[in-house]
């Protein structure tokens, strides 16, 4: 019922939002980071608050089980309430004057206040896979605040297409909806159920193409009630809600933002080879790093530029929340190693997700972020290298007793291990000292090294072998602890000292800095520009990333080469330019009539992208000669000034 009355008082007050909302200026114009065309209101938060608010009053004025059930629950829901109201108003002042950054923050975390004084703070949570309880203590009032304060955030980065932001927060309030039945959290469950009755009607004006928007008003409304719902619904909730329900509900936001986080952070942070001849690294950073500075590769932009339109990513995120809804409902029935599939699947599907969807800054070992590490005193100097084989010996030791005992150590086992432990340490040790293991610094290790070193830590193991058996006896299967023991030590030695090597293989693989990668997009899809694609990937160091062909042939459309979207035509190019954030068109056909290359030209200069051509001519080098007495000729890209401008994007050589 208080479903069904949010929707129908969300359906009433929209247009007079709309109306409103013109009448106070807080309308967003077409152009710069915005996908959408025409003048469009942003105030539609305060429609889905009026819509909320109404349904509530109405429960209490109608229903006197609802109204003595609401107000039985104490000061926690009016301090909620007040929060509600204070991230609104920041966010409607917001959508009319744009305030700044750290004005906004200071709310949410006033709001997020509001909440611990309501007693909704995260308390503890329950280990879904022992049931052991984890008391936070001093840590409640942090961690409630990052939460309220992160989620509320989070909703706010991703309402960047029409209902994006709507419809996932419906999907999500949706589940906490039945989770919290399913736990007898009704009051709860109550709330959820009118905001997700308050969304689906404003849904309807919100959805591609979009006559309303939410706004600052309405994603921070949704982000901030969602993280409070996720809280709440965890005091009554069984062990599963505590941990994974919140998570896999709010899966999609939560991935954003945080991917948002990292990828700002780490696009600033650069590693710069000092040394070449000592393979020396530094972190430098180049450019803001503050994580609010706004962008073009959500989630939902990384998905444009992958040829989609906006439906269709908007309507595939909302598949991507169900499954996750699906999967947090199912977590609640789930115990044990059923959790622990469930976790693993997901992290595998994100792993997946954010691969496909090329976010390079992320990949550390591509970037090289790991290398200045080993640039550390416990790499360089050789009393860290002893400190980190002693790590390895005691780990592998340890190891190999487990191993030997079938992952259990009995009380005479755990005895043994407790006063031999430091014995085998400093025998090996010492066997290492006495061979030269610590005469070269791990960086530099080479095939010769890494013999020697499976040498000493044979002999190590042998002479460790003696002296324990010695002084305490031989374990339990002692052959067996010695072979583990060697094969477990050696190997951890042996990455360690390899680390480096490995690392630097994976960042000089692909040494080219992503931070100077312009998207570009290629006008013609045919053999020539299947051309143009092929020596654009072949060769990173242009710094090109083709984004998508345009064609005027429209039977093309929709149609991938070589994994490169064709994602339309010529007289789609201003829009294609607008949501692709394309930074060069490159012509890849000489035969393009003139007049269409002056109309493209147009189109480049009036959004300020160079265009050029590819072209490929003969040019006699030397004039030497062959063995067949015939003269070499080598294939040159030429730089073709277009429409104005001049840019050389082909690489010195050509072989089509």
């Amino acid at each position: 019922m208080l479903g069904l009355s949010a929707t129908g008082l969300a359906l009433v007050c929209t247009p007079a939002v709309r109306w409103l909302a013109f009448r106070l200026g807080a309308v967003d114009e077409p152009g710069g980071r915005r996908l959408h065309h025409g003048r469009i209101p942003r105030l539609g938060g305060l429609a889905v608050l009026l819509a909320f608010l109404g349904a509530l009053t109405l429960g209490v004025l109608v229903d006197l089980y609802f109204m003595e059930m609401f107000w039985a629950y104490g000061w926690g829901w009016r301090w909620m309430l007040v929060g509600m109201l204070v991230v609104s108003a920041v966010g409607a002042l917001d959508d009319i004057w744009s305030l700044g950054a750290l004005p906004k923050l200071g709310f949410q975390v006033l709001a997020g206040v509001m909440v611990l004084l309501g007693g909704h703070g995260i308390h503890a949570v329950t280990n879904p896979f022992t049931g052991a309880a984890i008391e936070f203590g001093w840590l409640e009032a942090p961690l409630t605040l990052l939460w309220v304060v992160g989620i509320t955030n989070a909703f706010n980065l991703i309402d960047g297409l029409d209902g994006l932001a709507t419809g996932v927060a419906l999907i999500a309030s949706t589940t906490l909806f039945f989770v919290c039945l399913e736990g007898g959290n009704v009051q709860v469950a109550m709330a959820a159920a009118a905001l997700a009755g308050a969304l689906l009607g404003f849904l309807c004006y919100n959805f591609n193409p979009a006559s309303v928007f939410l706004g600052d008003s309405g994603s921070l409304l949704l982000g901030y009630l969602l993280s409070v719902y996720s809280i709440q619904s965890a005091h009554k909730g069984t062990t599963a809600v505590v941990v994974l329900v919140p998570l896999l509900a709010l899966g999609l936001p939560i991935m954003d933002t945080v991917l948002a986080i990292v990828r700002r952070l780490l696009r600033a942070l650069n590693v710069v080879q000092l040394d070449p001849e000592h393979n020396e690294y530094r972190f430098a950073v180049v450019g803001s790093a503050s994580v609010f500075r706004a962008d073009r590769d959500h989630i939902h932009h990384r998905l444009l530029r992958m040829g989609l339109t906006q439906g269709r990513v908007v309507v595939l995120l909302y598949c991507v929340c169900v499954g996750l809804s699906t999967l947090a409902f199912l977590a609640v029935s789930m115990q044990g190693s059923q959790n622990a599939i469930l976790v693993a699947a997901v992290a595998i599907g994100t792993f997946v997700i954010v691969r496909t969807l090329g976010y390079h800054e992320i990949e550390l070992l591509r970037r090289g972020t790991f290398l200045p590490l080993l640039d550390l005193p416990v790499f360089n100097r050789r009393i860290g290298r002893i400190l980190a084989d002693a790590t390895f010996v005691a780990a592998a030791y340890l190891g190999a007793l487990l191993l030997a005992q079938a992952v259990t150590l009995d009380p005479h086992t755990r005895a043994y291990f407790l006063h031999t432990a430091a014995i085998v340490v400093a025998v090996k040790l010492g066997v290492f000292v006495a061979t030269g293991t610590y005469e070269r610094a791990f960086r530099y290790s080479d095939i010769e090294d890494l013999v020697a070193l499976v040498k000493s830590f044979l002999l190590a193991e042998c002479a460790a072998a003696v002296v324990v058996g010695l002084l305490y006896g031989l374990p339990a299967q002692p052959l067996v602890v010695v072979l583990l023991d060697y094969y477990l030590a050696a190997s951890l030695a042996m990455m360690a000292r390899g680390a480096f090597k490995v690392l630097e293989m994976f960042a000089n693989g692909h040494a080219h800095d992503d931070r100077n990668v312009r998207p570009v997009l290629i006008y013609g899809a045919g053999q020539s520009g299947a051309a143009v694609l092929a020596k654009l990937k072949r060769h990173p160091e242009l710094g090109c990333r083709p984004v998508g062909f345009v064609d005027d042939l429209a039977s093309l459309w929709g149609r991938r080469i070589n994994g490169v979207p064709v994602i339309g035509g010529g007289d789609q190019l201003n829009s294609i330019l607008d949501r692709n954030g394309v930074r060069e068109v490159v012509i890849s056909s000489m035969e393009i009539p003139a007049a269409r290359v002056a109309t493209i030209a147009a189109a480049c200069r009036a959004h300020g992208v160079p265009l050029s051509r590819m072209r490929v001519s003969l040019e006699a080098v030397g004039g030497e000669q062959t063995e067949d007495g015939d003269q070499t000729t080598e294939v040159r890209g030429q730089r073709s000034e277009v429409g104005g401008r001049r840019t050389a994007v082909s690489p010195p050589t050509s072989d089509f």
